[in-house]
């Protein structure tokens, strides 16, 4: 009896091993898609801060960076267009300017970039450009929209006890445009 008992517990341990290994072989992926994915969005980020515009090539060509195997993304863009807006101790006398300014941000999204670039079809695809100015800032927030097989063969050996989205890749980046060379 001992002896079915030790082939039993031998086989359950070789079935763990290589599940283990598999599983740490999804999560190398998943690190090789992750710093592919940030590599990618501060190369597209910084471009449009160096140059001040988006065109729908550079857009068209960073989504198709970012599409790899499969894994698939949601992106998130931000525009902050600064403003400035002078101040006033009461805003209905003229007279009462201060002198000073406030600085304020109005803030463009994904769908307001993607209408610029897409939403007008009296010009042509290649005279289309979302214009920025320099000094406003720009960000993109990229997270995986399904789940990784790392994630998913997680929650088959935890039952479930993982996040319920899965997303393992996050990235942030951003900052101040420099130029406007258009």
């Amino acid at each position: 009896m001992p002896n079915g008992f030790a082939k039993v517990v031998s086989m359950l341990l070789f079935v763990l091993l290589i599940l283990f290994a598999v599983y740490q072989n999804f999560r190398i992926q998943d690190d090789v898609a992750s710093q592919n994915t940030y590599n990618t969005v501060t190369q597209f980020v910084d471009n449009v801060r160096t140059k001040g515009f988006i065109t729908p090539k550079m857009y068209e060509d960073f989504q198709k960076q970012l599409d790899i195997g499969n894994y698939h993304f949601d992106i998130e863009m931000v525009h902050k267009q600064k403003i400035y807006t002078p101040d006033f101790k009461d805003p209905k006398d003229d007279k009462s300017f201060t002198g000073e300014y406030l600085v304020d941000y109005d803030e463009f999204y994904k769908d307001q970039i993607e209408d610029v670039l897409y939403g007008q079809t009296s010009k042509p695809l290649d005279k289309r450009m979302y214009k920025l100015q320099q000094d406003d800032y720009f960000s993109v927030s990229v997270e995986n929209a399904n789940k990784t097989n790392s994630s998913i063969l997680f929650d088959f050996l935890t039952n479930n006890t993982g996040d319920e989205k899965g997303s393992s890749i996050n990235v942030s980046y951003g900052g101040m445009v420099l130029n406007e060379d258009y």
